[in-house]
């Protein structure tokens, strides 16, 4: 394959951002995602995705709900009021105190422990329902 069509490949391949402060967990979830087809770019902090540059790339965001910096909703809203909403799905443990806030934002959320399969569904479905509203 030439340069000029791996370039073309790599333009079309959908960015899926994961922002996890546990090492073990951002690298289980980049494994999951690359071997999915799509292009893992793991953060271990809010901030850090923000900082990098690399949201106007990201068609999905897969950010954990419980932080001890900016959560995963504080995050959404962010993106919201700065003109950057990405369709992003929550992880979360605490389903009971975070499932409200969450479907009042209208975002896709996971409750962990969840499978590998799980997974791909809410990335193809936020992918799907990104590239529908374009």
């Amino acid at each position: 394959m030439s340069l000029a069509n791996l370039m073309r490949v790599a333009h079309t391949l959908d960015v899926v951002s994961i922002v996890n402060a546990d090492r073990s967990v951002r690298e289980t979830l980049t494994d999951v995602v690359f071997s999915a087809g799509y292009v893992p770019e793991p953060f271990e902090s809010a901030d850090g995705f923000l900082k990098s540059g690399r949201r106007s790339i990201t068609s999905c965001l897969i950010a954990e709900m419980q932080s001890s910096a900016m959560s995963g909703l504080d995050l959404v809203h962010h993106l919201v009021a700065s003109g950057g909403a990405i369709p992003t799905i929550l992880l979360t443990d605490h389903f009971e105190d975070d499932v409200t806030r969450v479907l009042q934002a209208g975002l896709q959320f996971l409750r962990k422990p969840f499978e590998r399969s799980q997974l791909l569904a809410c990335i193809r479905s936020q992918i799907m329902n990104r590239n529908y509203s374009l």
